[in-house]
């Protein structure tokens, strides 16, 4: 199983068709890990260092799941689908679904369930939908991963755009 390191700012839809789950490196602990999964520790420090530039954080592929083990910020492929059923593509941020970005036409849409966002929420529904085409509202979005949290319980859900009652 190949194990990748990418800046996160190339965390995109070809990296979630290559690989379904990405974790941010943050904490230094995690290197521990990682050598027991069989891969050398000084091989993957210098991928890390070679894919964080700047104040960028990289990202690498999971290669332990159902369930992850702790991570700040795990990143997990979704097939999300819209109100009124079309099919997409695109991942959610932490076995809550934090955050869901939606992959389409070569752009992406991130909505969050932080309330400061719920304005950012909004105008990326309104491009989102201007992208799909359409004018009927998408929200509630349903996502569906194919992976288990640390209860056992699939990460699936919906998404509603954001606000109270939303």
């Amino acid at each position: 199983m190949d194990f990748l390191v990418l800046p996160e700012s190339r965390l995109n839809e070809e990296a979630f068709d290559r690989f379904p789950v990405w974790s941010e490196h943050y904490d230094w602990d995690e290197i521990e890990e990682i050598e027991r999964w069989g891969l050398d520790r000084e091989h993957v420090l210098e991928l890390f260092s070679q894919n964080s530039p700047g104040n960028e954080h990289c990202v690498y592929t999971m290669l332990e799941s159902n369930p992850f083990p702790p991570r700040m910020r795990i990143f997990i492929r979704a097939t999300i689908r819209t109100l009124d059923g079309q099919q997409l593509k695109g991942f959610v941020m932490n076995d809550d679904a934090y955050v869901l970005t939606v992959f389409h036409g070569g752009e992406t849409f991130s909505f969050s369930r932080h309330p400061a966002l719920w304005s950012d929420n909004e105008s990326y529904r309104r491009q989102l939908m201007a992208s799909l085409g359409t004018s009927s509202d998408i929200f509630r979005l349903s996502y569906e991963t194919g992976f288990n949290d640390i209860s056992g319980r699939p990460i699936a859900g919906t998404f509603a755009c954001g606000g109270p009652g939303a």
